[in-house]
């Protein structure tokens, strides 16, 4: 329950470099990235996961998986240079096989890449087929990351608070004790504004209304207001963190602003998920 995969090496099949694919994908129109883009693209020469060894995202559109990781690496990049910080050591929680990591690692500037998520075969993956730079290495459910106090610049959190049902606050300490005084924390959450937009065209959505509890709340009248400051609809799996968790902006502000000061909020940045960005300080 604490971890997934953990029994021995993974075998795997790999896909051709993001280039291949481009080609073809109109999933998204990435034009707006403008030459960064491009010269990401020529950079990196190393494979993709294929769909299910990447948690689904982006189906079989290849190239908009890959755009995607280049996209968060750059907002995240943005934010740390709005707040002042000079992006060197990095760790991507829950980092699955790399989509954002795989561009921080192909990234001169920075010296230490880390990645970490729950399930072994992802951590395989990021060993076996991304460049040196990037280290990944297994965590587990309880609160606890293997590395110094004070020692990174920034950390990452893409659909992982969205899923804790417990320890949460505790995960934010652990955060905290490993940034640096000044780094920042980037956490995308379900908001009380996610309860009240999603619909039918959302995978959120389409999970939740097999879930019993969520039952009273399928009309979209009666998601007007997030019930509770915090809720957790809880599928039993043989898995840790088989939930989807909702949080209200004032909760977030009232308890995550005590272990770090929030310096960031934005809503649905870039998709369907609100961010917010705490600063160490």
């Amino acid at each position: 329950m604490v971890s997934l995969h953990s029994r021995g090496l993974a075998q795997f099949e790999v896909l051709e470099p993001a280039g291949h694919y481009r080609d073809g994908d109109t999933h998204t129109d990435w034009s707006s990235e403008g030459p960064g883009l491009e010269a990401a693209l020529e950079r990196d020469t190393y494979p993709l996961p294929r769909t299910e060894d990447r948690e689904g995202y982006y189906g079989g559109w290849h190239f908009s998986y890959w755009a995607s990781g280049y996209r968060d690496a750059r907002l995240l990049r943005e934010a740390c240079e709005r707040l002042g910080v000079d992006l060197r050591g990095y760790l991507d929680l829950g980092c699955a096989s790399g989509r954002v990591l795989r561009h921080l690692a192909l990234d001169g500037d920075l010296s230490e890449v880390y990645g970490c998520d729950l399930n072994r075969r992802h951590v395989d993956w990021i060993n076996r087929y991304l460049p040196a730079k990037a280290v990944a290495f297994q965590n587990h459910s309880i609160p606890s990351l293997p590395l110094p106090d004070n020692s990174l610049d920034a950390v990452s959190a893409y659909s992982v608070f969205t899923h804790i049902e417990a320890f949460e606050t505790a995960w934010l300490m652990e955060l905290r004790r490993v940034l640096k005084p000044g780094g920042i924390a980037w956490i995308t959450l379900h908001s009380e504004r996610t309860w009240a937009e999603m619909n039918d065209n959302w995978g959120l959505y389409k999970r939740l209304k097999h879930q019993p509890d969520f039952a009273p709340y399928v009309a979209h009248e009666s998601r007007a207001e997030l019930p509770e400051e915090r809720m957790v609809f809880r599928w039993y799996a043989d898995r840790s963190y088989s939930s989807k968790v909702f949080y209200h902006q004032d909760y977030v502000r009232r308890v995550w602003g005590r272990i770090m000061e929030i310096r960031e909020e934005h809503h649905r940045l870039p998709k369907k998920q609100d961010v917010v960005i705490l600063q160490k300080t």
